[in-house]
Protein backbone atom coordinates (compact mmCIF):
# COMPACT_ATOMS: atom_id res chain seq x y z
CA UNK A 1 0.00 0.00 0.00
CA UNK A 2 1.70 3.29 -1.00
CA UNK A 3 -0.05 5.45 1.40
CA UNK A 4 -1.21 4.00 5.03
CA UNK A 5 -3.06 7.17 5.64
CA UNK A 6 -6.05 4.65 3.09
CA UNK A 7 -6.39 2.28 6.75
CA UNK A 8 -8.25 5.94 8.38
CA UNK A 9 -10.91 5.12 5.59
CA UNK A 10 -11.53 1.56 6.70
CA UNK A 11 -12.77 -0.15 9.36
CA UNK A 12 -10.74 -3.16 11.50
CA UNK A 13 -12.34 -5.78 8.66
CA UNK A 14 -11.46 -4.06 5.77
CA UNK A 15 -8.18 -3.37 7.19
CA UNK A 16 -7.71 -7.24 7.62
CA UNK A 17 -8.80 -7.71 4.18
CA UNK A 18 -5.83 -5.93 2.86
CA UNK A 19 -3.54 -7.91 5.40
CA UNK A 20 -4.78 -11.29 3.64
CA UNK A 21 -4.00 -9.92 0.63
CA UNK A 22 -0.91 -8.87 1.05
CA UNK A 23 -1.26 -5.26 0.40
CA UNK A 24 -0.07 -4.38 3.88
CA UNK A 25 1.60 -6.31 6.22
CA UNK A 26 1.16 -6.47 10.46
CA UNK A 27 4.86 -4.85 10.75
CA UNK A 28 3.37 -1.68 8.36
CA UNK A 29 0.19 -1.57 10.26
CA UNK A 30 1.54 -1.51 13.74
CA UNK A 31 4.43 0.90 12.65
CA UNK A 32 1.84 3.63 11.17
CA UNK A 33 -0.85 3.36 14.41
CA UNK A 34 2.20 3.67 16.53
CA UNK A 35 2.98 7.04 14.67
CA UNK A 36 -0.76 7.66 14.80
CA UNK A 37 -0.55 7.61 18.59
CA UNK A 38 2.53 9.62 18.81
CA UNK A 39 1.21 12.84 16.63
CA UNK A 40 -2.41 12.64 18.61
CA UNK A 41 -1.68 11.65 21.72
CA UNK A 42 0.02 14.58 23.17
CA UNK A 43 -3.45 16.59 22.17
CA UNK A 44 -5.88 13.66 23.55
CA UNK A 45 -4.12 12.24 26.29
CA UNK A 46 -6.06 9.07 25.52
CA UNK A 47 -3.62 6.20 26.02
CA UNK A 48 -1.66 6.12 29.31
CA UNK A 49 1.11 3.29 28.88
CA UNK A 50 2.41 2.73 25.26
CA UNK A 51 3.61 -0.65 24.59
CA UNK A 52 5.38 -0.30 21.37
CA UNK A 53 8.36 -2.50 21.62
CA UNK A 54 6.25 -5.31 22.48
CA UNK A 55 3.69 -4.51 20.20
CA UNK A 56 6.40 -4.45 17.68
CA UNK A 57 8.51 -7.27 18.34
CA UNK A 58 5.27 -9.22 17.93
CA UNK A 59 3.97 -8.12 14.65
CA UNK A 60 5.61 -10.64 12.47
CA UNK A 61 4.58 -13.60 14.65
CA UNK A 62 0.38 -11.88 14.61
CA UNK A 63 1.16 -12.06 10.69
CA UNK A 64 0.83 -15.83 10.91
CA UNK A 65 -2.09 -16.51 13.48
CA UNK A 66 -5.11 -18.07 11.73
CA UNK A 67 -7.84 -16.02 12.83
CA UNK A 68 -10.03 -13.42 11.31
CA UNK A 69 -8.45 -11.13 13.62
CA UNK A 70 -5.23 -11.22 13.47
CA UNK A 71 -2.62 -8.72 13.52
CA UNK A 72 -5.06 -6.05 13.81
CA UNK A 73 -3.83 -3.44 16.77
CA UNK A 74 -5.85 -3.03 19.98
CA UNK A 75 -5.57 -0.88 22.71
CA UNK A 76 -6.69 -2.15 26.25
CA UNK A 77 -8.29 0.24 28.59
CA UNK A 78 -6.83 0.28 32.06
CA UNK A 79 -9.33 -1.16 33.95
CA UNK A 80 -7.90 -4.63 33.13
CA UNK A 81 -4.50 -6.45 33.60
CA UNK A 82 -1.41 -7.10 31.10
CA UNK A 83 0.64 -9.66 32.23
CA UNK A 84 3.70 -8.12 33.57
CA UNK A 85 2.79 -3.99 31.95
CA UNK A 86 1.36 -1.75 34.56
CA UNK A 87 -2.00 -1.62 35.76
CA UNK A 88 -3.02 1.24 37.49
CA UNK A 89 -6.82 1.52 37.18
CA UNK A 90 -6.28 5.13 37.09
CA UNK A 91 -5.84 5.01 40.81
CA UNK A 92 -2.21 6.96 43.14
CA UNK A 93 -3.71 3.73 44.89
CA UNK A 94 -2.15 1.64 42.58
CA UNK A 95 0.63 3.70 41.20
CA UNK A 96 3.95 1.81 40.26
CA UNK A 97 1.72 -1.52 40.14
CA UNK A 98 2.63 -4.19 37.10
CA UNK A 99 0.07 -7.00 36.49
CA UNK A 100 1.09 -10.70 37.39
CA UNK A 101 -1.31 -12.43 34.78
CA UNK A 102 -3.83 -11.37 31.80
CA UNK A 103 -7.48 -11.64 32.46
CA UNK A 104 -9.47 -13.62 30.34
CA UNK A 105 -10.17 -11.21 28.05
CA UNK A 106 -6.84 -10.32 27.42
CA UNK A 107 -6.04 -13.98 27.19
CA UNK A 108 -9.07 -14.30 24.67
CA UNK A 109 -7.88 -10.87 22.76
CA UNK A 110 -4.21 -12.43 22.60
CA UNK A 111 -5.13 -15.93 21.42
CA UNK A 112 -7.21 -14.49 18.76
CA UNK A 113 -3.57 -12.26 17.44
CA UNK A 114 -4.70 -9.22 18.18
CA UNK A 115 -1.86 -6.52 18.86
CA UNK A 116 -2.09 -4.56 21.96
CA UNK A 117 -0.48 -1.04 21.60
CA UNK A 118 -0.67 -0.10 25.30
CA UNK A 119 -3.42 0.72 27.80
CA UNK A 120 -6.08 4.08 27.77
CA UNK A 121 -7.03 6.47 30.53
CA UNK A 122 -9.71 6.04 32.75
CA UNK A 123 -11.11 7.31 35.95
CA UNK A 124 -10.01 6.08 39.12
CA UNK A 125 -11.75 2.57 39.20
CA UNK A 126 -14.47 3.57 36.09
CA UNK A 127 -16.67 5.21 38.73
CA UNK A 128 -17.03 8.10 36.40
CA UNK A 129 -18.92 9.31 32.96
CA UNK A 130 -16.27 11.43 32.51
CA UNK A 131 -12.09 10.67 32.22
CA UNK A 132 -10.28 12.95 34.34
CA UNK A 133 -8.03 11.08 36.40
CA UNK A 134 -5.83 12.80 38.93
CA UNK A 135 -3.08 10.13 38.05
CA UNK A 136 -2.54 10.79 34.73
CA UNK A 137 -4.84 13.94 33.56
CA UNK A 138 -8.03 14.51 31.48
CA UNK A 139 -8.51 12.81 28.09
CA UNK A 140 -9.78 15.23 25.17
CA UNK A 141 -12.56 14.31 23.13
CA UNK A 142 -11.23 14.45 19.05
CA UNK A 143 -14.40 15.88 17.87
CA UNK A 144 -13.97 19.31 20.40
CA UNK A 145 -10.98 19.36 22.70
CA UNK A 146 -12.36 21.25 25.67
CA UNK A 147 -14.99 18.86 25.73
CA UNK A 148 -14.61 15.01 27.99
CA UNK A 149 -14.59 12.37 25.80
CA UNK A 150 -17.07 10.92 28.46
CA UNK A 151 -16.12 8.30 30.87
CA UNK A 152 -15.68 5.86 31.90
CA UNK A 153 -14.04 4.15 28.83
CA UNK A 154 -12.79 7.80 27.89
CA UNK A 155 -9.53 6.94 26.58
CA UNK A 156 -10.52 3.93 24.56
CA UNK A 157 -13.81 6.36 22.64
CA UNK A 158 -10.97 9.42 22.30
CA UNK A 159 -8.14 6.85 20.67
CA UNK A 160 -10.56 4.86 18.39
CA UNK A 161 -12.25 8.08 17.19
CA UNK A 162 -9.27 9.82 16.45
CA UNK A 163 -7.80 6.79 14.40
CA UNK A 164 -5.33 5.52 16.48
CA UNK A 165 -6.56 2.55 16.35
CA UNK A 166 -9.15 0.92 14.66
CA UNK A 167 -11.35 -0.72 17.63
CA UNK A 168 -10.44 -0.32 21.52
CA UNK A 169 -11.52 -2.53 24.42
CA UNK A 170 -13.77 -1.18 26.79
CA UNK A 171 -15.94 -2.22 30.03
CA UNK A 172 -19.55 -0.97 31.22
CA UNK A 173 -20.44 -0.74 34.72
CA UNK A 174 -23.00 1.99 34.37
CA UNK A 175 -22.55 3.06 30.77
CA UNK A 176 -19.09 3.33 30.96
CA UNK A 177 -19.18 1.86 26.75
CA UNK A 178 -22.31 3.41 25.89
CA UNK A 179 -21.54 6.81 27.15
CA UNK A 180 -18.19 7.60 25.14
CA UNK A 181 -19.19 5.73 22.16
CA UNK A 182 -21.87 8.57 22.05
CA UNK A 183 -19.87 11.45 23.02
CA UNK A 184 -16.78 10.03 20.32
CA UNK A 185 -19.21 9.26 17.42
CA UNK A 186 -18.80 5.78 18.14
CA UNK A 187 -20.80 2.68 18.13
CA UNK A 188 -20.91 1.47 21.98
CA UNK A 189 -22.38 -2.30 22.80
CA UNK A 190 -23.02 -3.28 26.21
CA UNK A 191 -23.19 -7.11 25.80
CA UNK A 192 -26.39 -9.59 28.31
CA UNK A 193 -24.80 -10.34 30.73
CA UNK A 194 -23.95 -14.18 30.17
CA UNK A 195 -22.84 -13.76 26.77
CA UNK A 196 -19.25 -13.12 27.58
CA UNK A 197 -17.38 -13.97 31.20
CA UNK A 198 -18.06 -12.55 34.28
CA UNK A 199 -16.24 -14.61 36.99
CA UNK A 200 -13.34 -12.08 37.29
CA UNK A 201 -15.54 -9.55 38.70
CA UNK A 202 -16.76 -8.69 41.93
CA UNK A 203 -19.89 -7.49 41.01
CA UNK A 204 -22.35 -8.52 38.13
CA UNK A 205 -23.05 -5.41 37.33
CA UNK A 206 -20.16 -4.40 34.63
CA UNK A 207 -19.66 -5.94 31.18
CA UNK A 208 -16.19 -5.51 28.92
CA UNK A 209 -16.49 -5.21 25.42
CA UNK A 210 -15.12 -2.41 23.06
CA UNK A 211 -15.87 1.01 21.09
CA UNK A 212 -15.68 0.72 17.54
CA UNK A 213 -16.28 2.63 14.31
CA UNK A 214 -18.23 0.19 12.57
CA UNK A 215 -21.25 -2.06 13.58
CA UNK A 216 -19.42 -5.42 11.98
CA UNK A 217 -16.02 -4.79 14.10
CA UNK A 218 -18.09 -4.53 17.24
CA UNK A 219 -19.91 -8.19 16.45
CA UNK A 220 -16.65 -9.19 14.95
CA UNK A 221 -14.46 -8.31 18.34
CA UNK A 222 -17.72 -9.45 20.51
CA UNK A 223 -17.17 -13.17 18.89
CA UNK A 224 -13.45 -13.40 20.36
CA UNK A 225 -14.55 -12.72 24.13
CA UNK A 226 -18.50 -14.67 24.18
CA UNK A 227 -18.58 -17.78 26.03
CA UNK A 228 -18.60 -18.19 29.83
CA UNK A 229 -15.40 -19.83 31.80
CA UNK A 230 -15.64 -23.12 34.31
CA UNK A 231 -16.00 -20.36 36.86
CA UNK A 232 -19.60 -18.70 35.78
CA UNK A 233 -22.10 -17.53 38.52
CA UNK A 234 -24.55 -16.81 36.05
CA UNK A 235 -26.04 -18.96 32.91
CA UNK A 236 -24.09 -18.21 29.69
CA UNK A 237 -24.70 -18.18 26.51
CA UNK A 238 -23.45 -20.56 24.28
CA UNK A 239 -24.62 -20.65 20.35
CA UNK A 240 -22.68 -21.55 17.17
CA UNK A 241 -24.30 -18.23 15.23
CA UNK A 242 -21.92 -15.43 15.30
CA UNK A 243 -22.75 -12.25 16.11
CA UNK A 244 -20.72 -11.33 13.22
CA UNK A 245 -23.48 -12.92 11.07
CA UNK A 246 -26.19 -11.11 12.63
CA UNK A 247 -25.09 -8.13 10.99
CA UNK A 248 -25.65 -9.66 7.51
CA UNK A 249 -29.52 -9.85 8.34
CA UNK A 250 -32.05 -7.55 8.29
CA UNK A 251 -34.40 -7.63 10.88
CA UNK A 252 -37.54 -7.95 10.74
CA UNK A 253 -40.30 -5.36 11.33
CA UNK A 254 -39.88 -4.79 14.98
CA UNK A 255 -42.17 -2.75 17.71
CA UNK A 256 -39.99 0.18 19.60
CA UNK A 257 -41.04 1.72 22.62
CA UNK A 258 -39.34 5.13 22.72
CA UNK A 259 -39.21 7.37 25.38
CA UNK A 260 -37.08 10.80 25.62
CA UNK A 261 -37.09 11.47 29.23
CA UNK A 262 -38.43 8.29 31.08
CA UNK A 263 -42.11 9.78 30.81
CA UNK A 264 -40.87 13.36 32.87
CA UNK A 265 -38.98 12.28 35.33
CA UNK A 266 -36.09 13.89 33.60
CA UNK A 267 -34.74 16.13 31.17
CA UNK A 268 -32.96 16.76 28.27
CA UNK A 269 -31.39 19.52 26.18
CA UNK A 270 -32.79 20.38 23.16
CA UNK A 271 -29.73 19.04 21.19
CA UNK A 272 -30.51 15.68 22.60
CA UNK A 273 -34.00 16.05 21.63
CA UNK A 274 -33.14 16.65 17.66
CA UNK A 275 -31.04 14.06 17.77
CA UNK A 276 -33.85 11.55 19.41
CA UNK A 277 -36.05 13.04 16.98
CA UNK A 278 -34.17 12.20 13.84
CA UNK A 279 -34.26 8.22 14.86
CA UNK A 280 -37.76 7.76 15.81
CA UNK A 281 -38.09 9.17 11.92
CA UNK A 282 -35.56 6.82 10.64
CA UNK A 283 -37.12 3.77 12.38
CA UNK A 284 -40.48 5.02 10.87
CA UNK A 285 -38.85 5.40 7.60
CA UNK A 286 -37.50 2.09 7.73
CA UNK A 287 -40.97 0.07 8.35
CA UNK A 288 -40.36 -0.17 12.09
CA UNK A 289 -43.56 0.23 14.61
CA UNK A 290 -42.42 3.11 16.57
CA UNK A 291 -44.98 4.47 19.71
CA UNK A 292 -44.32 5.98 22.44
CA UNK A 293 -44.06 4.59 25.86
CA UNK A 294 -44.72 4.58 29.73
CA UNK A 295 -42.02 3.46 31.38
CA UNK A 296 -42.99 1.17 34.42
CA UNK A 297 -40.49 2.51 36.89
CA UNK A 298 -39.55 4.65 39.78
CA UNK A 299 -36.21 6.89 38.17
CA UNK A 300 -35.89 8.00 41.54
CA UNK A 301 -35.74 4.56 43.49
CA UNK A 302 -33.61 2.48 40.85
CA UNK A 303 -31.08 5.65 40.77
CA UNK A 304 -30.91 5.70 44.94
CA UNK A 305 -30.49 1.77 44.74
CA UNK A 306 -27.93 1.27 42.52
CA UNK A 307 -25.60 3.72 44.06
CA UNK A 308 -25.98 2.02 47.16
CA UNK A 309 -25.33 -1.46 45.29
CA UNK A 310 -22.34 0.45 43.61
CA UNK A 311 -21.04 1.93 46.81
CA UNK A 312 -20.82 -1.65 48.69
CA UNK A 313 -19.21 -3.35 45.35
CA UNK A 314 -16.63 -0.57 45.23
CA UNK A 315 -15.53 -0.61 48.88
CA UNK A 316 -15.05 -4.21 48.37
CA UNK A 317 -12.93 -3.97 45.03
CA UNK A 318 -10.67 -1.22 46.69
CA UNK A 319 -10.09 -3.47 49.37
CA UNK A 320 -9.00 -6.15 47.37
CA UNK A 321 -6.97 -3.81 45.18
CA UNK A 322 -5.75 -2.66 48.37
CA UNK A 323 -4.35 -5.88 49.62
CA UNK A 324 -2.83 -6.51 46.14
CA UNK A 325 -0.67 -4.00 46.15
CA UNK A 326 0.00 -3.30 49.82
CA UNK A 327 -0.80 0.28 49.76
CA UNK A 328 -3.80 1.40 52.56
CA UNK A 329 -7.04 3.14 50.83
CA UNK A 330 -6.50 6.96 52.27
CA UNK A 331 -7.17 10.65 51.00
CA UNK A 332 -3.75 10.34 50.12
CA UNK A 333 -3.92 7.48 47.57
CA UNK A 334 -7.68 7.70 46.70
CA UNK A 335 -9.54 10.99 44.96
CA UNK A 336 -12.38 12.53 47.46
CA UNK A 337 -15.63 10.80 45.08
CA UNK A 338 -13.79 7.32 45.70
CA UNK A 339 -12.87 7.81 49.05
CA UNK A 340 -16.41 8.86 49.73
CA UNK A 341 -17.60 5.57 47.77
CA UNK A 342 -14.94 3.62 50.34
CA UNK A 343 -15.82 4.68 53.52
CA UNK A 344 -19.84 4.34 52.56
CA UNK A 345 -19.02 0.93 51.48
CA UNK A 346 -17.59 -0.15 54.54
CA UNK A 347 -20.09 1.64 56.91
CA UNK A 348 -22.99 -0.23 55.11
CA UNK A 349 -24.63 -2.96 56.96
CA UNK A 350 -25.78 -6.18 55.17
CA UNK A 351 -29.25 -5.37 55.51
CA UNK A 352 -28.55 -1.96 53.61
CA UNK A 353 -26.76 -3.61 50.98
CA UNK A 354 -29.44 -7.16 50.44
CA UNK A 355 -32.16 -4.23 51.00
CA UNK A 356 -31.24 -2.03 47.99
CA UNK A 357 -30.31 -5.56 45.69
CA UNK A 358 -33.86 -6.41 46.60
CA UNK A 359 -35.46 -2.81 45.58
CA UNK A 360 -33.32 -2.62 42.44
CA UNK A 361 -34.16 -6.38 41.11
CA UNK A 362 -37.82 -5.08 41.74
CA UNK A 363 -37.20 -2.24 39.56
CA UNK A 364 -35.75 -3.90 36.96
CA UNK A 365 -38.40 -6.53 36.93
CA UNK A 366 -40.86 -3.68 36.11
CA UNK A 367 -38.48 -2.20 33.48
CA UNK A 368 -37.99 -5.95 31.68
CA UNK A 369 -42.22 -5.91 31.51
CA UNK A 370 -41.86 -3.53 28.62
CA UNK A 371 -40.39 -6.25 26.52
CA UNK A 372 -43.55 -8.42 26.59
CA UNK A 373 -45.33 -5.58 24.52
CA UNK A 374 -42.03 -4.10 22.33
CA UNK A 375 -38.98 -5.48 20.58
CA UNK A 376 -36.64 -2.92 21.85
CA UNK A 377 -36.60 0.45 23.73
CA UNK A 378 -35.23 3.99 22.22
CA UNK A 379 -33.93 6.45 24.60
CA UNK A 380 -30.95 9.27 24.54
CA UNK A 381 -27.40 8.12 26.10
CA UNK A 382 -27.37 11.39 27.91
CA UNK A 383 -29.38 14.02 28.83
CA UNK A 384 -27.00 16.70 27.10
CA UNK A 385 -24.14 17.28 25.08
CA UNK A 386 -20.84 16.23 25.93
CA UNK A 387 -19.79 18.22 29.05
CA UNK A 388 -16.83 20.25 29.16
CA UNK A 389 -13.85 19.32 30.65
CA UNK A 390 -14.07 20.17 34.32
CA UNK A 391 -17.59 20.53 34.17
CA UNK A 392 -18.46 17.62 36.74
CA UNK A 393 -16.17 17.93 39.23
CA UNK A 394 -17.97 15.31 41.49
CA UNK A 395 -16.26 14.83 45.02
CA UNK A 396 -18.74 13.24 46.94
CA UNK A 397 -21.99 10.48 46.64
CA UNK A 398 -24.48 13.33 46.27
CA UNK A 399 -22.84 15.36 43.64
CA UNK A 400 -22.72 11.63 41.39
CA UNK A 401 -26.31 11.10 42.17
CA UNK A 402 -27.31 14.43 41.13
CA UNK A 403 -24.88 14.03 37.98
CA UNK A 404 -26.68 10.33 37.23
CA UNK A 405 -30.28 12.91 37.36
CA UNK A 406 -29.22 15.57 35.06
CA UNK A 407 -26.30 13.87 32.61
CA UNK A 408 -26.74 10.43 32.44
CA UNK A 409 -29.91 8.83 33.40
CA UNK A 410 -30.48 6.36 31.04
CA UNK A 411 -27.69 4.02 31.28
CA UNK A 412 -27.31 2.21 34.50
CA UNK A 413 -30.60 0.19 34.17
CA UNK A 414 -29.29 -1.87 31.81
CA UNK A 415 -26.45 -2.71 34.01
CA UNK A 416 -28.84 -3.45 36.69
CA UNK A 417 -31.15 -6.08 34.65
CA UNK A 418 -28.42 -7.50 32.93
CA UNK A 419 -29.60 -6.33 29.16
CA UNK A 420 -28.04 -5.65 25.75
CA UNK A 421 -27.96 -2.59 25.41
CA UNK A 422 -26.47 -0.21 22.12
CA UNK A 423 -25.23 3.64 21.56
CA UNK A 424 -25.47 4.48 17.55
CA UNK A 425 -24.23 7.12 15.84
CA UNK A 426 -25.75 9.49 13.84
CA UNK A 427 -26.45 12.90 14.83
CA UNK A 428 -23.78 15.62 14.94
CA UNK A 429 -24.94 19.43 15.97
CA UNK A 430 -24.11 22.28 13.97
CA UNK A 431 -20.65 22.49 16.04
CA UNK A 432 -19.61 18.99 14.70
CA UNK A 433 -20.47 17.77 18.18
CA UNK A 434 -21.94 13.68 18.63
CA UNK A 435 -24.59 12.73 20.33
CA UNK A 436 -25.78 8.79 19.88
CA UNK A 437 -29.19 7.13 20.58
CA UNK A 438 -29.56 4.33 23.14
CA UNK A 439 -31.51 0.76 22.04
CA UNK A 440 -32.24 -1.81 24.72
CA UNK A 441 -33.07 -5.00 23.86
CA UNK A 442 -34.49 -7.83 26.28
CA UNK A 443 -31.97 -9.76 28.09
CA UNK A 444 -30.04 -12.62 25.53
CA UNK A 445 -31.72 -10.36 22.51
CA UNK A 446 -28.39 -9.22 21.30
CA UNK A 447 -28.34 -10.39 17.98
CA UNK A 448 -31.86 -8.08 17.27
CA UNK A 449 -29.36 -4.79 18.24
CA UNK A 450 -26.96 -6.42 15.90
CA UNK A 451 -29.36 -6.36 13.31
CA UNK A 452 -31.18 -2.71 13.60
CA UNK A 453 -27.62 -1.61 14.00
CA UNK A 454 -26.41 -2.54 11.06
CA UNK A 455 -29.54 -1.75 9.33
CA UNK A 456 -29.41 1.97 10.52
CA UNK A 457 -25.73 2.27 9.10
CA UNK A 458 -26.46 1.34 5.94
CA UNK A 459 -29.67 3.77 5.89
CA UNK A 460 -28.07 6.55 7.79
CA UNK A 461 -23.44 5.83 7.23
CA UNK A 462 -21.35 7.54 9.72
CA UNK A 463 -18.08 6.49 8.91
CA UNK A 464 -17.63 9.18 6.33
CA UNK A 465 -17.28 11.93 9.82
CA UNK A 466 -14.22 9.77 10.86
CA UNK A 467 -12.88 11.74 7.45
CA UNK A 468 -13.56 15.19 8.31
CA UNK A 469 -12.28 14.65 12.04
CA UNK A 470 -9.29 13.25 10.59
CA UNK A 471 -8.47 16.13 8.84
CA UNK A 472 -9.41 18.68 11.98
CA UNK A 473 -7.10 16.49 13.97
CA UNK A 474 -4.29 17.00 11.47
CA UNK A 475 -4.18 20.88 11.90
CA UNK A 476 -4.70 20.20 15.81
CA UNK A 477 -1.87 18.40 15.61
CA UNK A 478 0.59 20.60 13.43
Amino acid sequence: MEDLNELNKCDALAQKELINRGEVSVSEMTSYYIDRIKMLNPILNAVVHPMFDQAISQSNEKQNVDHPLAGLPLLIKDLNPIANEPFTNGSKLQEGFVAKEDDVFVQRYREAGLNFLGKTNTPEFGFLPITEPELHGPAHNPWELTRSPGGSSGGSAAAVAAGMVPFAHANDGGGSIRMPASTCGLFGFKPSRGQIPISPYINQISVNHAVTRSVRDSAALLDVIKGGTDLELYPTYETSKTFLSSTQKEPRVLRIGVTPDWNGQVTIDEETKKAFDQMVKLLSDLGHEVEEVTVPMSFNSYTENFIKIWAGSGAVAIDHLSKMTGQEPSMDKLEALSYEIYKAGKQMTAFDYEEARVMLQLESKKFLSLYGQYDLLLTPVLNRVPVKTGELKQESIEALTNNMVSYCSFTPIANATGQPAMSVPGYWTDDNVPIGMQFKANVGEDHLLFQLASQIEQAKPWFYKYEELNAQLMQSAN
